[in-house]
């Protein structure tokens, strides 16, 4: 008797890296969770993934990740018809050039890139737990390099451009994934957060200008690794790029400030 599937969700899987992931876990023989904001592009990237990959194992999921109700409706769901997930990949991301506040009160970027994932994770936690080691990996981005979190001033009123939030949002996964490690024994959890290298996609068009990326199979390398390999690569809290290990920025590993992003993200998500 084979074993049975593993389960793998995948944020922001209708479309750029996230389909790819999505398409790479199936054919690794996951189970995979196929996320998107609207239902109606859900079902368009499922009828497109199971038309590529016939025998792959695919189910959808709507929710915003903009909106704090809306995650923990969706997680609520989630936990009545599935009694565990192996793999969480916070994947969906945004660049926004306005600076605009969700209905929530937080700053459109921080919300999606880092409050909407980190509140997920935590309501996901007892199915992680349950498939044990579970792991959770953060699509990050090389411009966390050039981020700051600004603790007095998360929702960006005095400090905003379009960059700024990005790559605070940005740093703030790679720290994120630092705490989940800190936090959870690798026994439980295995936490990574990665660059998936300069790839042709909506937000590269959006955030960066007519700039030519590398294809989204090739975006989606690296977390398909992460997911899939039998070993956990590196170690839990461990940032990559090109599929290996490499030091984030210093600011990254400053525990301290790490701490008190993850209070004050706590806070904002309600928790």
């Amino acid at each position: 008797m084979s074993a049975p599937r593993k389960v793998m969700l995948v944020t922001g899987s209708t479309d750029g890296i996230g389909k790819e992931t999505a398409f790479g876990l199936a054919k690794a023989g996951a189970h995979v969770l196929v996320h998107g904001r609207s239902r109606p592009k859900v079902d368009a990237a499922l009828a497109d993934l199971q038309a590529r990959l016939p025998e792959g194992s695919f189910e959808g999921i709507s929710f915003d990740l903009g909106a704090l109700d809306s995650i923990r409706k969706a997680v609520a769901k989630l936990r009545e018809t599935h009694a565990r997930l192996d793999v969480l990949v916070n994947n969906a991301g945004i660049f926004a050039q306005e600076r605009v506040l969700t209905a929530d009160g937080i700053e459109l970027s921080f919300a999606v890139n880092h409050v909407g994932p980190f509140l997920l994770t935590e309501l996901l936690m007892p199915l992680l737990t349950a498939a044990a080691p579970a792991r959770v990996i953060n699509v990050s981005s090389i411009a966390h390099t050039r981020g700051q979190i600004f603790l007095d001033d998360l929702t960006l009123a005095k400090n905003f451009t379009g960059y700024t939030a990005y790559a605070q949002s940005k740093l703030a996964n790679v720290m994120h994934a630092r705490s989940l490690a800190q936090r959870h024994p690798a026994t439980e959890l295995i936490a990574y957060s990665l660059h998936p290298g300069v790839i042709g996609t909506k937000l590269l068009r959006e955030g960066f200008g007519p700039v030519r990326g590398a294809t989204t199979a090739a975006g989606a390398r690296t977390s398909i690794l992460l997911a899939i390999a039998d070993a956990p690569p590196g170690q839990s809290g461990d940032y990559f790029s090109d599929g290996v290990v490499t030091p984030p920025a210093a600011v990254a590993l400053d525990d301290k400030v790490g701490a008190a992003l993850w209070d004050a993200t706590a806070k904002l998500a309600g928790l």
